[in-house]
């Protein structure tokens, strides 16, 4: 079964990633268990006859908990969304735009204790583009993962917003993010001087963090080259090869 398939996946990865003692009374083998049955038990049946599920999941943490996993939050929400996604894939089950995973924390919840909700986010409308002025300089082709609209808790208020080439601005709530040229990335950069996996953006705690992913053109942030991953802050100008974009904090 897919499931074992990924669990298995998960055990060899947390194993080596998280193989050290955790201040947190929560494992992230248990989250990542937790997260797989979860899509099961949402899973349904739409009108075309596919096995649709959900596309937002929200893991509810103690502020014990959350706190014990600080140092490696943005690590371990990319690895439960990657771990999210290809059991979806494996699967077969449908889900609108992209899959994600986000953490909160709870006060009403004790060191031990989390909760997992999830819902279907409803991708918004894309905008008109503008006129094209033919004195402006071309744009670089863009396209992106669906925005994130009427959501609640944690993805109710997005600790930020990119403003692509184009002007089309893209929500960042909380998870992870990998842009690239390829097409099945959450923001694509349809420009030559992109490479196929560029980089990740990774929110978490209200922060953001910029990773290059071994790019041939390499990641700037202000005219600055990046070797490892730098947060963020408002009014950032980042380039992925010659595809700039502006980070701006909410």
């Amino acid at each position: 079964m897919a499931k074992g398939t990924v669990e298995r996946s998960m055990e060899n990865l947390f194993d080596g990633l998280f193989s050290r003692a955790f201040k947190s009374g929560v494992k992230p083998l248990q989250l990542g268990r937790k997260l797989l049955q979860v899509v099961d038990s949402e899973r349904d049946v739409d009108a075309q006859g596919r096995r649709v599920v959900p596309n937002s999941y929200l893991i509810q943490l103690s502020p014990d908990d959350r706190e014990g996993f600080a140092d490696v939050e943005p690590t371990l929400l990319q690895e439960l969304t990657v771990a999210l996604r290809e059991y979806i894939s494996q699967e077969g089950y449908h889900v609108e735009g992209k899959a994600r995973v986000a953490l909160r924390t709870n006060p009403d919840l004790r060191r031990g204790k989390f909760e997992i909700d999830c819902r279907n986010i409803t991708p918004d409308a894309a905008p008109a583009p503008a006129p094209a002025d033919p004195s402006a300089e071309p744009l670089i082709e863009v396209s992106a993962a669906p925005l994130l609209t009427a959501v609640p808790s944690a993805f109710d208020r997005p600790p930020a917003v990119l403003s692509l080439p184009s002007g089309e601005r893209i929500e960042l709530h909380e998870g992870h993010y990998v842009l690239g040229r390829h097409l099945e990335n959450d923001i694509v950069l349809n420009d030559t001087n992109v490479s196929r996996k560029h980089a990740e953006f990774v929110c978490a705690a209200g922060e953001v963090v910029v990773r290059d992913l071994g790019s041939t053109n390499g990641t700037k942030v202000n005219g600055v080259l990046i070797t490892g991953e730098q947060l963020l802050q408002h009014g950032d100008v980042v380039n992925f090869g010659t595809a700039q974009v502006r980070f701006e904090a909410s």
